[in-house]
């Protein structure tokens, strides 16, 4: 599994410093400047262009020169085109198709944090030239059932980690979400990541944190990371007891015991 930050704009002022926090979780790094984006892969770090904003199919071309400016490995897509609201997806899927053809090649992320995701069929995401997901499960519990007919063979990113404006949730409540992500469709924990949870009411526009949530939110995804590889022996030491099932647990046990 892998972690990083959706907005690093919202956790240090300058690239370097974005740069850095990125590296500490090691996942890619998001910009929609390809002139920080070259910073970011001086690092050694992968790099995602973000688009943000309301989708026009004439941004498709200006966004392909970007990603090759960048030289980048994903675009990533903050868009509301799969939204509930069918008059809302009606009116971007079109634009959303032209922009993901546009950037074919590269490795293509919808993020949809802004509005809760409406179920899909399985052809329904095939019909969509896109290699991951994010979206936002806390806020978006339903978006689940469109998670579940998502392709293992895409990947599937949560946003998870909470800070100001949103409400503790435990870490072994984000844990069986990334378990569960990767149980879907086979998936597999490779394909699986998280970010941390957009500032509530920030919508498209980039916010930066103050210093103590910024710190806060780093420190609590890099632990979550830190969990998410461990061994059972230190989930179950550091863990809610209540998190793991009597069955499971004695299963366990009996693997361990050596045989008479």
């Amino acid at each position: 599994m892998f972690a990083t930050l959706l907005e690093p704009g919202a956790f240090a002022a300058t690239v370097d410093e974005q740069v850095e926090v990125v590296r500490r979780l090691g996942g890619p790094f998001f910009a929609e400047n390809p002139a920080d984006l070259a910073v970011a892969r001086k690092f050694g770090l992968q790099t995602a262009l973000l688009v943000r904003g309301p989708l026009d199919p004439s941004r498709a071309e200006r966004v392909a020169a970007d990603a090759r400016a960048g030289s980048v490995d994903l675009v990533a897509i903050r868009t509301t085109a799969l939204s509930k609201d069918q008059s809302a997806r009606e009116t971007s899927e079109a634009a959303l198709l032209s922009l993901l053809n546009a950037v074919a090649g590269y490795h293509r992320m919808l993020i949809a944090v802004d509005a809760p995701i409406a179920e899909r069929s399985v052809a329904g995401w095939q019909s969509l030239p896109m290699e991951s997901l994010l979206f936002d499960p806390i806020a978006d519990p339903d978006g689940w059932r469109a998670a579940a007919t998502l392709p293992g063979t895409c990947g599937l990113a949560l946003a998870l980690v909470g800070g100001a404006g949103h409400a503790a949730v435990a870490r072994e409540a984000l844990l069986w979400g990334l378990r569960y992500a990767a149980s879907l469709g086979g998936r597999g924990g490779l394909r699986v990541g998280f970010t941390e949870r957009p500032l509530a009411g920030a919508g498209f526009q980039p916010r930066r944190r103050d210093e103590a949530d910024a710190a806060a939110v780093v420190a609590t995804a890099s632990e979550l990371l830190r969990l998410a590889g461990s061994d059972r022996e230190t989930l179950e030491r550091e863990l809610d007891p209540r998190s793991f099932s009597p069955a499971a647990r004695r299963t366990a046990s009996r693997r361990r015991s050596p045989r008479p």
